[in-house]
């Protein structure tokens, strides 16, 4: 099976990278990845938790998400890679971010 091909269903995990450590979190379905962060005991940044801030801004170095909503990032930022955490879900088994960079 193609990992393009998964549902939200099939996706056990995805890879986050966070004070210079790759963590692999377990993702439950439905959540944006802040949320599996956060219930996993890492501790990414974030602020407003709605899109609006900016804080929570990492760069998506594989896979695909779907943002729910951006209301602060630029088309040049998605361009560049660059997701909201708190409100990123995963499209596919690859995803890894960088909190660090």
């Amino acid at each position: 099976m193609s990992t393009n091909s998964l549902s939200a269903n099939d996706i056990k995990s995805f890879r986050a990278i966070l004070d210079g450590e790759e963590y692999e979190v377990p993702y439950h379905r439905g959540e944006v990845l802040l949320d599996c962060m956060l219930r996993d005991g890492l501790d990414p940044a974030f602020q407003c938790m709605d899109g609006h801030c900016g804080t929570c801004m990492v760069i998506r170095l594989g896979g695909e998400v779907e943002m729910r909503k951006n209301n602060v990032l630029s088309q040049r930022d998605l361009g560049a890679g660059y997701v909201l955490l708190c409100q990123s879900i995963p499209l596919n088994d690859e995803v890894l971010v960088d909190c660090d960079g």
